[in-house]
């Protein structure tokens, strides 16, 4: 009888603990390119947890601007954050013999997420950027449609945002073939963020290049988007590649511990039956 009731509270201790270990790294949210077999254009949602794409630009609009939207091989022009060989592309330039347009070429991909970003959500994405010409990045906005934060580059790489505090940086060596990125962001509480963006380039690899937190956040954290603008042709490595865009619900401190002593209590009582 104490064998079977040893066992049962076996039992139940390890269901509890993959209920706890289940929802504390529960992902809110997923999408990349693979996804998109039949083309990319506004409209389409082929992700989970995100609203619709709303694709802009001025290709095209009387002038030789060319700007638009593709899904292809990122190795091609940056680094290679291909899901089944694909990644989302973004590209803005002239026709190299016009010269700078005013207003510049430029494509501008929004999207909302389909909850606003809480306490201890965190989105992240990867990036493939090379030259730095233009302008070519990404913001996160508030329900007012305002930047909250956003990353640059565009004759270097810069983070962008009034709110920004204890900001650190380091140089961004953005040439090469292989110049990925990645950005963590995560809500650390009702009015703040912490962000992290890092180099993850198997080549020339540099770690963490901008870290900080931002404080004094106004209204919900409801949209992103990823742009590009006035780069100087054609050539892919002008191209803003992204892709494996993803938000995940990161566990309190307290529920590590809660995982730690149900854990516990498991050798604790396989220690007792032997």
């Amino acid at each position: 009888m104490n064998s079977i009731r040893l066992t049962m509270k076996k039992t139940l201790l390890i269901a509890s603990m993959s209920v706890l270990a289940g929802s504390a790294f529960a992902l809110a949210a997923y999408d990349d390119a693979s996804n998109y077999g039949g083309g990319w254009s506004t409209g389409d949602n082929f992700g989970s947890g995100f609203g619709v794409w709303d694709l802009t630009d001025n290709n095209n609009d009387g002038a030789d601007r060319f700007s638009g939207y593709f899904r292809g091989d990122s190795a091609l022009g940056a680094g290679d954050l291909n899901v089944g060989g694909n990644s989302f592309g973004i590209y803005a330039h002239d026709d190299d013999v016009v010269g700078d347009l005013d207003p510049k070429p430029n494509a501008t991909a929004k999207r909302s997420f389909a909850s606003s970003l809480s306490v201890n959500d965190q989105f992240s994405f990867n990036l493939g950027v090379n030259f730095d010409n233009g302008d070519k990045g990404f913001t996160l906005r508030n329900n007012s449609d305002q930047e909250v934060f956003g990353f640059n580059v565009g004759s270097g790489a810069s983070v962008n945002t009034v709110f920004t505090d204890n900001s650190t940086s380091s140089v961004y060596d953005y040439g090469g073939g292989d110049a990925l990125l990645q950005a963590v962001i995560q809500v650390i509480s009702a009015n703040a963020l912490s962000y992290e963006i890092s180099r993850i380039s198997s080549s020339g690899s540099q770690g963490v290049l901008f870290s900080g937190s931002i404080t004094g956040i106004t209204g919900t954290l409801d949209s992103f988007t990823f742009y590009n603008s006035g780069t100087d042709n054609g050539d892919a490595a002008n191209n803003l590649y992204f892709n494996s865009l993803q938000v995940s619900e990161v566990p309190e401190p307290g529920t590590y511990a809660l995982i730690a002593g149900t854990l516990a209590l498991l050798c604790v009582a396989k220690r007792r039956r032997g």
